[in-house]
């Protein structure tokens, strides 16, 4: 994997946007991370809870997303996750425009996107970078608040792994950030049990510096089902402080098989495709994964 740099002018300013959509409202928070990306706003931070969607695996043709975004549109979350393979079958612009724009695309100006594999067939995520402009301002991985939580958006489609600017850099983040809890989300799982792809060992580092921070959240896709492990360590072993991962390939691309039994997995589905929502609480948050018919096939909750 390689690893790009894009500087990022210094300097503090406050630049308040507001966007009406779904009755959201957001303000910008290029001062508190790496990246402008916009912060889920309202109240004062900490002061309320924030609903949050999430799927990656998403759009092969202009079908695929239509009954995950018209589940969101039901929800009506505050932001939405889109955790990378969004478009196929390389994340070009004309495929974004083809294949994602007409379903999810009506939740671009609340999505915070990561790429995937996928997406770096094009040109190390050309059309990503192109499609998401508005939300990234060029940045591969950034990070935003929701409400009282720290936001990570991770991309280990590029050196995510020791010694690499990325892990620096989330490691200063978490240190200036101590007492926000921490959801961090990327394309490809630290642990899963599927037929088709492998875990991410290169995100035990990553894994490693939330844990010693105050992450409780780690979310993935690439793997088109969905699992929910227990709280664990980089190791994959069980944790009291360690990060509970959930897989959500589920945005609508096609499925891929689960192999029957997986160590410390919770949860597992590979028939339905769905999303999952996340209500981030300043002192807890709750789960549910719901399928595209409505079913509620997970759910619970945890402290932040």
């Amino acid at each position: 994997m390689r690893e790009r740099s894009r500087a990022i002018t210094a300097g503090v300013f406050a630049v308040v946007l507001t966007i009406l959509l779904a009755g959201c409202a957001f303000t910008n928070a290029a001062d508190e991370g790496r990246s402008p990306a916009t912060a889920v706003a309202g109240e004062k931070v900490g002061e309320r809870s924030v609903m949050v969607v999430a799927a990656g695996d998403i759009a092969r043709n202009p079908d695929d997303g239509r009954g995950t975004a018209k589940l969101i549109s039901s929800i009506g979350p505050d932001a939405v996750l889109a955790l990378g393979d969004n478009a196929y079958d390389r994340g070009t612009l004309a495929e974004y425009q083809r294949n994602f724009d007409p379903t999810w695309g009506r939740f671009k100006a609340i999505t915070r996107p990561v790429p995937g594999n996928h997406e770096y067939d094009d040109d190390d995520g050309a059309g990503y970078y192109q499609y998401f402009r508005g939300q990234l301002s060029g940045d591969e991985y950034y990070a935003w608040n929701a409400g009282r939580w720290r936001m990570y958006a991770l991309n280990c489609e590029i050196d995510c792994g020791r010694g690499s600017e990325q892990l620096t850099w989330l490691k200063q983040d978490l240190a200036t950030h101590p007492t926000r809890p921490a959801l961090a989300y990327v394309h490809e799982p630290r642990f899963t049990c599927s037929t088709h792809h492998p875990p991410e060992t290169e995100l035990s580092a990553v894994w490693s510096a939330l844990q010693r921070g105050r992450g409780r959240i780690m979310l993935a896709a690439h793997n088109h089902a969905y699992e929910r492990f227990a709280r664990l360590d980089a190791q994959g072993r069980r944790s009291a402080d360690g990060l509970r991962q959930f897989v959500v390939g589920t945005g609508g691309a096609s499925s891929y098989p689960l192999r029957p039994s997986c160590p410390n997995r919770i949860s597992a589905q590979d028939e339905s495709f769905g999303v999952l929502k996340l209500r981030l609480r300043p002192d807890s948050y709750s789960w549910k994964f719901i399928a595209v018919d409505g079913r509620i096939l997970d759910s619970g909750r945890g402290t932040a």
